[in-house]
């Protein structure tokens, strides 16, 4: 009682876990509660890379977070769906006999372009939440990039699609 009221009364309306049994076919995963727009798969019983993917580069481009790697395209991933996403068969992310965990994110939707930077870029943000998703090209100077939340980001990672590493920006934390 003594608590301030939490800013996100029901976390689970725009973040879930879900974990799976892979398969060597399709496999419809339930169980967001809703449309994921970002989902991060991690095997739980092998030794595969982690995968992401993102509602704004679309189903079909994969993000390799645990490496330097750059972005990948392929049918993997099949599609968001209302209450989850589906996998191709026999894939890193379903394949028989392993098992995996999925973390799902709900930002705004479909990506709409944000002209608030130096940079144009593609957003699609939860503002409740305070998470969005960014897709813009650099120019190799020093630029501004709109985000779509109403307040500065306290978490920025950002991954060049060509490769390289990551970079992550966390707001101090005060004492």
């Amino acid at each position: 009682d003594n608590l301030s009221a939490p800013e996100i009364a029901l976390p689970g309306d725009y973040f879930n876990t879900v974990i799976y049994a892979g398969s060597d076919s399709s496999l419809a995963v339930t169980g967001t509660g809703f449309l994921p727009d970002t989902t991060w798969i991690k095997a739980r019983t092998v030794d595969n890379n982690n995968r992401i993917f993102d509602s704004v580069r679309g189903a079909s481009s994969k993000l390799i977070p645990d490496g330097t790697h750059a972005q990948e395209i392929g049918d993997e991933f099949t599609s968001f769906d209302s209450d989850g996403f589906t996998l191709k068969g026999g894939t890193g992310a379903n394949s028989s006999g392993n098992n995996f965990v999925s973390w799902n994110w709900k930002a705004g939707g479909t990506a709409s372009s944000n002209t608030d930077g130096t940079i144009t870029s593609s957003v699609s943000a939860n503002t409740d939440a305070g998470f969005s998703i960014v897709s813009y090209t650099g120019t190799g100077s020093a630029a501004t990039i709109g985000h779509g939340l109403s307040t500065a980001p306290e978490l920025i990672i950002v991954k060049s699609l060509t490769g390289e590493g990551w970079n992550v920006y966390a707001e101090p934390v005060s004492s």
